[in-house]
C-alpha cells in the first residue's frame, strides 16, 4: 500500500532541510537577492521623493524567518539615507506570518540586529501570528480612519497560497497610503516551478488546492486589467539535479523533495513517477557531464506602484 504524500510545507523542520539542500545545490540564493535588491529599489525610486520626516512604513505577508525582511529594510535604509535628513530615518515593519515556528526564528534574529541595519535607521517591529486574510477581518474591523497603511508590502514567494486577485486589490486599495509599492517574488511562466504545477496536477502537491505557483504574467495580467502601473525583474538560476539521478542519498533525497514540494518523495513515490519526474528535469537541463546536471530555472520580481 502506498503512504500518503505529504505536502513539504506542513513540517517546518522537513522544509528546513529540504531548502537548505535546495540553497547548496544552486545559484537560488544569490539570484534571490539580486531579484529582492533590484526590486526594492525599482519600487523605491518610482514611489520618490520620500517622506523621511516620517516613518516609512512596510507590510511584510507570509515573512518566514525575516531573511529577506531584514534585507529589504536594508536597502530602503539605504535609500532613505541618501536624503538629507540629519536624524536616522525610521522604518517600521508590520510582520503577518501564520506560523509561531517561523515568527519565533524572526524575533530572534530582530534581538541582535548586525551595525549594518542599525546605523542606517531606526527600525521597529509589530507582529502578527494570524493570516493574511485573518489580518484583512481584523482590519475591516476598524475604524477606517484608523486603518494602517504603507508605503511598501511585500510577498517574498508566499502569494501562492493566497487569491492573488484578491489579494493584490485588497493591499493597493486598502494597504497602501495615498502612493505607495508592493513588490511580489514569484515564479517565471513556464520555467521549471510553473511547468511542474501543469504537468503532475493532482499526481504531487503542486497540484493541491492551498497552493498555486502565480507567475510573472499571471500578476501582470492582474495589474493590466485594474490598470495599475507595474514592472517586471527577471532573474534566472541554475539547480544542480546531479544527486537526484545517483544513488539515493540524503541530500539528495531533501533535494527532490523540495523540487517537488513533497515530504519523503523518493520514498512514497512510486518508481513510474519518480522515474517521469526525472525525464521532466530533462527539459530543463542545460549542461550535462563534468559540470553537472544543471537544470535552468527563473524567478521575477513584480513591482506594482500606486
Amino acid at each position: 500500500m502506498s503512504q500518503k504524500r505529504i505536502s513539504l510545507s506542513q513540517s517546518h523542520e522537513a522544509y528546513e532541510k529540504a531548502f537548505k539542500s535546495f540553497l547548496d545545490n544552486s545559484t537560488a540564493r544569490q539570484s534571490i537577492v539580486k531579484c529582492v535588491q533590484d526590486g526594492t529599489t525599482l519600487a523605491l525610486e518610482k514611489i520618490s521623493p520620500l517622506d523621511v520626516n516620517r516613518p516609512f512604513n512596510v507590510l511584510g505577508v507570509g515573512s518566514g524567518k525575516g531573511e529577506m525582511d531584514l534585507l529589504i529594510m536594508q536597502f530602503i535604509g539605504n535609500h532613505l539615507k541618501t536624503s538629507e535628513a540629519d536624524a536616522k530615518p525610521a522604518i517600521h515593519s508590520l510582520v503577518v506570518e501564520p506560523s509561531s515556528f517561523l515568527l519565533d526564528k524572526f524575533k530572534e534574529s530582530v534581538a541582535c540586529l548586525p551595525s549594518s541595519l542599525t546605523d542606517l535607521a531606526r527600525l521597529s517591529f509589530e507582529w502578527q501570528l494570524t493570516t493574511f486574510q485573518e489580518y484583512k477581518k481584523k482590519c475591516d474591523s476598524q475604524d477606517k480612519w484608523t486603518r494602517p497603511s504603507f508605503d511598501f508590502i511585500h510577498f517574498v514567494h508566499s502569494i501562492y497560497y493566497m487569491d492573488a486577485a484578491e489579494t493584490l486589490c485588497v493591499c493597493f486599495d486598502e494597504q497602501l497610503g495615498e502612493k505607495g509599492a508592493i513588490f511580489c517574488l514569484v515564479q517565471v511562466e513556464n520555467s521549471y516551478f510553473d511547468k511542474i504545477q501543469e504537468r503532475f496536477k493532482g499526481r504531487l502537491t503542486f497540484g493541491s488546492e492551498d497552493m498555486v505557483i502565480y507567475t510573472e504574467k499571471g500578476l501582470a495580467k492582474i495589474a493590466a486589467e485594474k490598470g495599475w502601473n507595474y514592472d517586471v525583474i527577471k532573474q534566472d538560476f541554475f539547480i544542480d539535479v546531479g544527486l537526484c539521478f545517483g544513488e539515493p542519498s540524503e541530500q539528495g533525497d531533501l533535494l527532490f523533495d523540495f523540487l517537488t514540494h513533497q515530504k519523503d518523495f523518493r520514498a512514497t513515490a512510486g518508481k513510474e513517477l519518480i522515474d517521469e519526474v526525472k525525464d521532466f528535469f530533462g527539459e530543463f537541463i542545460v549542461t550535462d557531464g563534468m559540470k553537472g546536471k544543471l537544470l535552468k530555472a527563473e524567478m521575477a520580481a513584480v513591482v506594482i506602484v500606486k
